[in-house]
């Protein structure tokens, strides 16, 4: 997948830098699956930024997947085990913003329970031979836009930046 962004704010002329460089007024974001190609200008959200991210993984995945006979979808994956030791998994969707990748590092209250956050934003999804849904994350590592997070409102997020974790190389 062949990809270009820019924020569009040039600092040419004296022009100030800004915590938050983008150019609303003309914001586009294009993908071209027949190429195999997103091009992403003015727009300063993560999602966007990291083409990777929702562009590839989501948007161009879901053409991927049309052809492919599965699914790109905007959902969380956790493994949830009981106090008996039985695992299993489940995907949720909801919006951008709304809190997934909270759920996904939740830690549980309840004794003997165990959760583990396999994907917090996006999973492609098939049915295998067997008729059994397999989900996989596609992406390494998490992205959370995550204004007012802090070891009141999420402390596996505030622990796992801590972390050495494995990051994504974008090329």
């Amino acid at each position: 997948i062949k990809c270009l962004h820019s924020v569009g704010y040039p600092l040419s002329n004296g022009r100030s830098d800004v915590p938050w460089p983008c150019n609303p007024e003309q914001t586009v974001i294009t993908h071209f699956p027949e190429n195999n190609e997103i091009i992403s200008f003015g727009s300063g959200y993560g999602g966007n930024s990291l083409l990777g991210k929702k562009c590839f993984a989501l948007r161009l995945g879901s053409i991927l997947a049309k052809k492919e006979g599965w699914l790109a979808e905007h959902m969380l994956i956790l493994g949830i085990t009981n106090p008996a030791g039985v695992k299993k998994y489940i995907a949720a969707a909801f919006p951008s913003a709304c809190g997934k990748t909270n759920l996904a590092m939740m830690r549980p209250s309840l004794p003997g329970w165990k959760v583990e956050c396999v994907g917090d934003d996006i999973a492609w999804m098939r049915f295998d031979d067997n008729g059994v849904l397999r989900a996989i994350n596609p992406e390494n590592g998490f992205f959370g836009v995550a204004p007012g997070t802090s070891y009141a409102t999420n402390p596996q997020a505030m622990e796992t930046k801590k972390k050495k974790v494995p990051t994504a190389t974008l090329r």
